[in-house]
């Protein structure tokens, strides 16, 4: 899979269709974070994609502040909104997450739905590596 930017995307024939369906922008706020949500990770890289055939299309790449919150990521999304008469559920765009910090485990993929004019919260949870050498178990 080619790995290639929002922009180098934007000149593709499949944008044209993408934005068609996804007309509105929909924000997403990281927090990350370990120690059940004790302490925040500063400088964790998110990146935020999106798969389209054979290209891995990069919407966002960027770092946590010392809060551990990257705020307003703005994202394409379907328009719509919640009908509590009928409770039917507005479209929304699904993007792949992944974070990764030097010490920690990757988290490999979250899957994120984002819908139009709404600001999703997606809580990352940073777990430390665990370094074993030098430790001595039974019968050794």
């Amino acid at each position: 899979m080619q790995l290639i930017s929002y922009e180098d995307f934007k000149k593709m024939d499949e944008y044209k269709k993408f934005i068609e369906e996804n007309p509105a922008i929909g924000t997403l706020k990281i927090e990350a974070f370990t120690a059940y949500i004790a302490v925040p990770i500063e400088n964790v890289e998110i990146l935020v994609t999106k798969d389209f055939g054979n290209y891995k299309v990069i919407f966002f790449n960027g770092y946590t502040n010392s809060s551990g919150n990257i705020d307003s990521i703005e994202l394409p999304a379907p328009s719509g909104t919640f009908n509590p008469k009928t409770l039917e559920v507005p479209k929304y765009t699904i993007y792949d997450l992944s974070a990764i910090h030097e010490g920690y485990e990757t988290i490999k993929k979250y899957n994120i739905g984002i819908f139009g004019n709404v600001n999703t919260i997606q809580y990352v949870k940073m777990i430390p590596q665990v370094n074993l050498k030098g430790v001595k178990t039974n019968g050794n």
